[in-house]
């Protein structure tokens, strides 16, 4: 009798097992973890021994190149982000936060151009490092179901085409903000993974520009 008990319980708890939902607390902790490592593999892919490859690494070798090295046209637009960055604190002063966040980009893609205007090859760079994380990543996934960090490998794989066509195109300031916008998602890929962000953009790019203020 004890036997036939003991099998019955183990058959329910095995069906359970079975049959829980792939959306359960154990599986969002679950896919946490494989987020939380993947965002290991994605930092280590964009560190460099020279800054590395992030938008905090690209500015870092801006400024640490003009010390040395007098370039107009990147401190040009260096002192055009400052300017950008003063119009958006008064424009949010005055309440005007639409305008604010206008300026706020403006001054980002200055800086970007003043990345540029000192490393050319850097919107390649980066691109090249969100790839290279994105196949690390991928690997490290194996057939792990992971369902939301794969959405987000999606999303990134289409930056990077947008970012390739505005390379093709000859707009490299374009180019290089979608690779630093790719390689933010996956620096914070944790975060965008547990609060399940509805637009990784905005998010990633609201960042990168603290960076720069």
């Amino acid at each position: 009798m004890h036997r036939r008990m003991t099998v019955a319980v183990a058959a329910l708890v095995f069906g359970a097992a079975c049959n829980q939902d792939p959306t359960s607390a154990s599986s969002t902790t679950n896919e946490l973890v494989l987020a939380q490592n993947a965002q290991v593999i994605a930092d280590n892919v964009a560190a460099t021994r020279d800054g590395g490859t992030t938008c905090e690494g690209w500015f870092g070798r801006v400024i640490d190149t003009l010390r040395t090295t007098d370039n107009p046209v990147a401190i040009a637009y260096l002192d055009s982000a400052r300017a950008n960055r003063d119009s958006a604190f008064h424009a949010w002063m005055a309440g005007d936060t639409a305008q604010a966040r206008a300026y706020r980009r403006a001054a980002f893609r200055d800086l970007l151009s003043a990345v540029i205007a000192i490393f050319p090859n850097a919107p390649e760079r980066t691109g090249a490092a969100v790839d290279t994380a994105v196949a690390r990543i991928e690997k490290f996934l194996g057939d792990q179901p992971a369902p939301r960090i794969r959405a987000i490998l999606a999303h990134v794989d289409t930056l990077r085409a947008s970012a390739d066509s505005a390379l093709a195109a000859g707009d490299k300031v374009t180019a290089l903000a979608l690779n630093l916008r790719s390689l933010q998602i996956l620096h914070r890929l944790r975060e965008h993974v547990e609060f399940a962000h509805h637009d990784h953009d905005d998010v990633a790019d609201g960042e990168m520009e603290e960076v720069g203020s």
